[in-house]
């Protein structure tokens, strides 16, 4: 024997089941951010490590920021990264320059890729370090509308060449 429903029970059936469908969450519309200007912000970066200002560089990143660099273990917060930069610079005169390749927008965060290329004479020696690589930084809009890098990570083409003061000239 087949069982029927009737017109209106099988509506309110459907409205049930329609009911327990998953529903899209109400979302705010997201604020669009244009990129960052990328080469103020390389020219403030190289001005702060050139200048052997760890303090300085240390204001461009986020305070739970993580640094990556080569051959060492990640450093986790601003101040892990000011510590870090002032205890290099404490030990070489630097000149960085780097370059922007590309970058991606998604949000409020912006992903960079890019070059540098580095070099540093010793304090102690006078030797000279050069070495030229690529990096990625992540910037993160900050509520005051600055940008600050959130992560990065950078490494050498090849290993670093150098040269002892005696070599030079």
């Amino acid at each position: 024997m087949k069982t029927r429903l009737s017109t209106p029970t099988a509506l309110i059936a459907g409205l049930l089941l329609l009911g327990c469908q998953p529903q899209e969450p109400e979302t705010e519309a997201q604020p669009t951010y244009e990129a960052p200007d990328f080469s103020a912000m390389n020219e403030a970066y190289a001005a702060a490590v050139n200048a052997g200002d760890a303090e300085a560089l240390g204001m461009m990143y986020a305070e739970d920021a993580i640094s990556m660099p080569p051959n060492a273990e990640p450093l986790v917060g601003r101040q892990a990264i000011v510590d870090d930069a002032a205890e290099d610079f404490a030990s070489l005169t630097a000149n960085l320059v780097s370059q922007t390749e590309g970058h991606y927008m998604m949000g409020d965060t912006a992903i960079e890729w890019g070059r540098y290329a580095f070099t540093g004479t010793l304090n102690e020696s006078g030797a000279t370090i050069s070495e030229e690589g690529k990096y990625v930084a992540i910037w993160k809009h900050q509520p005051d509308g600055s940008w600050q890098i959130v992560r990065d990570i950078w490494n050498a083409n090849a290993p670093p060449t150098m040269e002892t003061a005696g070599e030079m000239g």
